[in-house]
């Protein structure tokens, strides 16, 4: 099997250079594949972020800002059959590799590369491209272009330099990269070379790579050119190198100089609509006049230096396997979830996040889909593809309207259909999951494609509990609640499996709903969290100079979550505990049941505000950075919710060693274990809450102790890694029980 060295040649990219080398141990390969980097003269963090990759990878520096002397360096060191060169501001997808080889099946063949996709992920940067003799690149083609590819050929297929790869042994025929060329233009001239020397290259259909385009020393953010002495330059040395046994030198000149003249026009333009000062017109001209002196002269004689036997000696060196992250049976799964971090902090997309990034751990393709507030995007983030899809509108099918989906259900359902189906297109997926919370899974359930399962969560039934506004609505109840509610219980008795997160979750729900779970459908997974603790696991929050206690409330201000209950505990508890604080972090813009102000207008009207002053803080939502900050740093963590299907705010307590406080209703008892981990009180009972932060307050050695359980409970049970091992019998049962639909 064909073995590859992946080079990446670098330059003051520290943060890029980081992404792409996590996402190089994602790639499945049945092969062998070695990566080398090669470090430009960076001014940045580059080199500490290669010696953090040593010694799983290879490294050298190159002394001078030239890529292709820095290209030539890494085809030294490489010691695979295959040279891959992907950029340091570019992530290949898993199955570049594997599609590379394939490409190679003959000794004829010189190169190879695959499509390239910009920095949405979506659209293409690149498909198919051709070049010819005065370096005019044609970037148009719709289709692989080997007709082009023979000694001689005035247009030749070119391979877009992010994602090219060629054969070591015809680099070093042809001399390797010319070093006269530091940038733009450089595989260029290496494709007419290698296709001059009678070798094929291959333009692959897949094989995709997500090219960035960050900016470098040479063009800007908004791919501006910085320096244009490059540019023209090379475009001159390449065209009188290349071009002078196909064309006379006159009609290359007059080529060269509508190129400078378009360049011209375009800094006109730039200096007229103020993007850029008036000054860099002459510093313009002097490069130009610079670029077109040396241009001609080294194109008219070019000497530039290549790979020789010296260069070879010096760099060459063994072959180092680079170690991938990979499963024993890698699945690819699509987990589909509406919300999903950084922009939604909510339970779904907390748990969605944390699957999807354990099952990655695991070695796992995985792919989210959520919605995208603005345009369609596609990024690796720690480990998982996420798909930000822009909501579209979709007709309902006959399914759907047998069924009175709402219009804005179905287009949700309907759009992560479509994403999915697109991902397929590129690689076999294997299941679906999606949570129950506005039937994301129904699309997929009618579809029938792939095995489905359904993650329980709080249902609408549920949520209703606590609305009456719309429970007794029976207008809103016809259009929208009775049709989902039957949509819930037709996933939960149709999916192929289902995810329950607690006992109590599966009880209530059957309760409820009327029916009984699939007992060899159904497998409970309690839900887990990455293990991230900054400080040791069983280190209590610093003691405060003025004793200060915190209490911590995480979670919308509804009274679902029992806001009320705690807002009406803290008077009694401030009585007995001065020392006491309270903050209350999240959504405080909900209105109250029946009202028209919220919680904290309804304690600013109160009073209570000016009379609790700094020990009661309202902080409204928070970022990723202070919430975790905040678990750190409270004492008690509280979260009265009258219902939970599992309660994961309480494990991210745990997590830090801080004691808990929940309610004895749904889930809540199988995470807060009472008088080991936390303290459990009636759903409802203020008074009860009261008593439990008092006698948590009272007690430091108490609080200890309980965080301790706490903690020791979240690495045995409540930890990511195993809630994506545990996964794995669920998601076999889902692909046992699946019929594919029909065509």
């Amino acid at each position: 099997m064909i073995t590859f060295s992946i080079v990446i040649n670098t330059l003051d990219r520290a943060g890029l250079l980081q992404e792409t080398l996590e996402s190089l141990c994602r790639l499945r390969y049945a092969g062998q594949f070695e990566v080398i980097v090669v470090n430009g003269p960076s001014a940045d963090h580059s080199e500490q972020v290669i010696a953090a990759w040593l010694p799983r990878i290879r490294a050298a520096r190159c002394p001078i800002p030239n890529l292709s002397v820095s290209r030539n360096i890494g085809i030294c060191m490489a010691a695979g059959d295959v040279v891959a060169f992907i950029d340091d501001d570019a992530i290949p997808e898993p199955e570049w590799l594997t599609q590379l080889a394939a490409a190679y099946d003959d000794d004829g063949v010189g190169g190879a590369g695959g499509r390239v996709l910009d920095s949405s992920g979506t659209t293409y940067q690149y498909h198919y491209a051709s070049a010819n003799r005065v370096g005019d690149v044609d970037i148009s083609h719709r289709a692989a272009t080997p007709q082009l590819c023979f000694p001689g050929s005035r247009q030749f297929p070119y391979l877009q330099g992010t994602n090219a790869s060629f054969r070591r042994s015809a680099l070093l025929e042809v001399g390797g990269f010319d070093e006269e060329i530091e940038y733009f233009l450089d595989e260029t001239d290496v494709c007419c070379r290698l296709v001059d020397a009678g070798y094929l290259l291959r333009q692959l259909e897949h094989a995709y790579v997500h090219h960035k385009t960050a900016p470098n020393g040479v063009r800007d953010a908004a791919q501006m050119p910085r320096a244009i002495y490059p540019i023209i330059k090379n475009t001159i040395y390449f065209s009188l190198k290349h071009g002078l046994e196909y064309d006379t030198r006159e009609h290359i000149d007059a080529h060269n100089r509508d190129k400078a003249d378009s360049h011209r026009r375009h800094l006109d333009y730039l200096i007229a609509n103020g993007s850029v000062p008036e000054e860099r017109r002459a510093v313009f001209e002097t490069e130009c006049a610079r670029a077109w002196n040396t241009g001609t002269r080294h194109g008219l004689a070019p000497v530039a230096g290549g790979i020789d036997a010296d260069k070879l000696a010096r760099w060459q060196g063994a072959f180092l396997p680079f170690a991938t992250i990979g499963a024993a049976q890698p699945m690819t799964v699509a987990l589909v979830s509406r919300d999903y971090p950084p922009n939604h902090r909510g339970g779904i997309a907390t748990f969605s996040r944390d699957l999807a990034e354990a099952l990655a751990a695991e070695g796992h393709q995985v792919h989210v889909i959520a919605e995208s507030a603005t345009y369609s995007r596609v990024e690796l983030v720690g480990g998982v593809w996420v798909h930000r899809v822009a909501l579209g509108q979709h007709a309902l099918p006959y399914e759907a309207l047998e069924r009175a989906i709402p219009q804005e259900i179905w287009n949700w359902c309907a759009t992560a259909l479509a994403e999915a189906r697109r991902i397929a297109s590129r690689r076999p997926l294997d299941l679906v999951e999606a949570p129950i919370w506005d039937a994301e899974g129904a699309a997929f359930l009618l579809d029938g494609q792939w095995p489905l399962v359904t993650s329980l969560h709080t249902t609408l039934h549920f949520s209703l509990q606590g609305r009456s506004e719309l429970r007794d609505d029976p207008a809103w109840m016809a259009r929208f609640g009775t049709p989902m509610l039957a949509l819930e219980k037709e996933l939960m008795q149709r999916a192929q499996a289902i995810r329950a997160n607690s006992a109590a979750i599966r009880r209530d729900i059957e309760q409820a709903y009327d029916f009984r779970f699939d007992d060899a459908s159904l497998r409970l997974v309690p839900l887990g969290m990455p293990d991230v603790m900054a400080a040791p696991a069983s280190a209590p929050p610093p003691a405060r100079a003025d004793g200060a206690i915190t209490v911590l409330f995480v979670g919308r201000l509804e009274a679902r979550k029992g806001i009320d209950v705690l807002l009406a505990a803290i008077d009694p508890v401030l009585a007995q505990h001065p020392q006491v604080r309270f903050r209350i972090l999240g959504d405080d813009t909900l209105l109250m049941q029946g009202a028209q102000f919220s919680y904290k207008e309804h304690c600013r009207q109160g009073g209570q505000l000016a009379r609790w002053g700094e020990r009661v803080s309202f902080e409204g939502r928070v970022d990723d950075a202070t919430l975790r900050a905040a678990y750190r740093d409270c004492d008690i963590f509280v979260a009265p919710s009258r219902y939970e299907s599992f309660g994961l705010v309480f494990v991210e307590a745990m997590r830090e060693s801080r004691p808990v406080i929940g309610c004895a209703a749904g889930g809540m008892p199988e995470v807060v274990s009472d008088g080991v981990n936390g303290l459990l009180v009636a759903p409802g009972d203020s008074a009860a809450l009261a008593g439990a932060i008092n006698r948590l307050a009272a007690s430091p050695e108490l609080r200890e102790r309980m965080g301790r359980a706490g903690r020791a409970l979240f690495e045995d049970k409540f930890i990511s890694r195993r809630m994506a091992k545990d996964s794995m019998p669920l998601y076999a049962i889902a692909l046992a029980r699946f019929a594919p639909t029909p065509a």
